[in-house]
């Protein structure tokens, strides 16, 4: 049996330039002729018998439309002719942030056998529009660029670090789309756990207003994690879990009366065995604590009167009670620090007044607080020694008792 090898190349030509090349071959075997593809391997599309331009040559590119913010995506990418996937191409693959005009360079990948390519891309932050071409090494081919927008979905929290014992907690999360376009009519999960080594155990589900606003609200006796975060819904990714620790102060601790405890944080005072008698009390915050670590409230409802006071430091504040038990009269706050308030200013039980003064306060040989209460009728300050020191040691007791 004889067989001869035919192989014929076709040209086509346009503008007086060489623009594609096919190469084939034919094996004729007792008159009968198979068509094969020179250069590629089995799998390959058969493009013989057939002339094909460079205007053939096209490039699809796929990428999500959305994708969670901060996180990597992968772009697809296949080129072909006369809808046949092209093995072994080589696909340039660029980006530029959405609305503007340069193009990055981010890498290349080789096509498969079906003619396509993947390329991951690293996490993105920002609206981003994706491109991909093909073009031969004699530069003969250039396909135009194949785009694709990707946008990114966050959710900005607006969750307060600090709150008071059992006060209302107003929790908000702003789903958005590019940062600045709120997704209305979504249902955002908001979660709730004791701390960040725990389970969540429970789940509030609130759906976004026309803004993109999602808010919810609770009240708290302990510190906790809150968790915020938009599934994914419609087509749209999820959004990041974002997770927030609120601190709750502690219970306050009040007397009958109405007196409250001058600490922020009650358990941080000594035990009352170790405070002393003086024009006031002398109190100590554990471990000596001062500043920013210890700082005092307001034991009722009144208006500053006097900041400064000889022997008490330059900051030690007075302040007239307008209710409780020490109405009408003066309570000092000696050897403070930082104060909160100033003079004329009206303030009400439990508001920050002032810190425990660092090192040595006026006539102190540590960092301590004395708290006392002047006479019916008297000067701003101050009792003389053991006037009405004893008045003040009973609400103090009494508050304390009262956590």
């Amino acid at each position: 049996m004889r067989a001869r090898l035919l192989v014929h190349a076709v040209l086509a030509t346009s503008r007086s330039k060489a623009r594609w090349i096919v190469a084939t071959a034919a094996v004729a075997v007792a008159g009968t002729v198979t068509p094969l593809v020179i250069g590629a391997n089995a799998a390959s599309a058969d493009l013989s018998g057939a002339s094909i331009s460079a205007d053939a040559v096209q490039v699809t590119l796929s990428a999500p439309s959305t994708i969670t913010r901060g996180t990597p995506t992968t772009l697809t990418a296949t080129v072909s002719a006369a809808e046949l996937g092209l093995p072994e191409r080589t696909v340039q693959f660029v980006s530029r942030p959405a609305g503007t005009s340069v193009w990055q360079v981010l890498g290349s990948a080789s096509t498969g056998v079906d003619g396509t390519t993947t390329f991951p891309v690293q996490p993105v932050d920002a609206a981003t529009e994706f491109g991909a071409y093909y073009s031969d090494v004699a530069g003969v081919v250039q396909t135009p660029t194949a785009t694709a927008d990707v946008h990114v979905i966050d959710l900005k929290p607006a969750v307060p670090a600090v709150v008071a014992y059992k006060a209302p907690v107003h929790i908000a999360g702003h789903l958005l789309q590019d940062g600045s376009q709120g997704l209305a009519s979504q249902r955002v999960a908001v979660r709730f756990r004791p701390s960040a080594s725990a389970a969540w155990t429970a789940t509030h589900w609130v759906t976004t207003n026309a803004s993109g606003v999602a808010v919810t609200w609770a009240r708290f006796t302990k510190t906790f994690q809150v968790g915020i975060q938009f599934p994914g819904a419609g087509g749209l990714a999820p959004s990041p879990l974002v997770v927030k620790t609120v601190k709750v102060r502690p219970r306050p601790a009040t007397a009958p009366s109405g007196f409250r405890f001058p600490f922020l944080n009650p358990g941080q005072s000594t035990s009352p065995g170790s405070w002393t008698f003086d024009q006031g009390i002398d109190m100590f915050a554990q471990g000596q604590a001062c500043g920013a670590a210890a700082k005092l409230v307001a034991v009722g409802d009144g208006t500053v009167i006097q900041t400064g006071i000889s022997g008490f430091g330059p900051t030690a504040p007075v302040i007239h009670m307008s209710n409780g038990p020490f109405r009408g009269r003066n309570v000092y706050y000696g050897h403070t620090g930082r104060i909160y308030v100033h003079v004329g200013q009206h303030v009400r039980a439990g508001q920050l007044v002032a810190q425990i003064g660092c090192g040595r306060v006026g006539m102190s040989s540590a960092p301590h607080l004395e708290i006392g209460v002047g006479v019916p009728g008297g000067p701003p300050c101050c009792p003389g020694f053991g006037q009405t020191s004893h008045l003040m040691y009973r609400q103090l007791v009494a508050a304390l008792r009262a956590r």
